[in-house]
């Protein structure tokens, strides 16, 4: 029986899940801080904090795209994966029936 190979695309979505939860708090902090901004402590805005003002909504938007990507190609690779091993596994039963059968006429 045939081993289902490994999903390239499951560290692709492990590693973009991860950056788009850092960049998800990011840009929900810096919009705080421009709804309160008596509420920054620091008198010059983080590097970070400038990134996502200019910059957070296509960074999301884009890592929201990759995300997609990667989701629709990692269930059709299961797919196509699942279906290879379901048909190798059919071919293996009808195999053994045969030998069956040919050794019950022998017999």
């Amino acid at each position: 029986m045939p081993r289902p190979r490994r999903n390239p695309f499951y560290p692709v979505l492990g590693i973009v899940g991860f950056i788009f939860t850092i960049t998800a708090t990011s840009y929900c902090l810096s919009v705080l801080r421009g709804i309160r901004p008596e509420t920054a402590t620091e008198s010059q805005p983080h590097a970070l904090q400038t990134l996502m003002d200019r910059h957070g909504t296509a960074i999301l938007v884009g890592e929201l795209v990759v995300l997609a990507v990667a989701t629709v190609g990692a269930v059709g690779l299961d797919h196509i994966e699942g279906e290879r091993i379901r048909a190798a596994r059919t071919a293996e039963r009808e195999a053994a029936s045969r030998n069956a059968d040919a050794r019950a006429d022998v017999s």
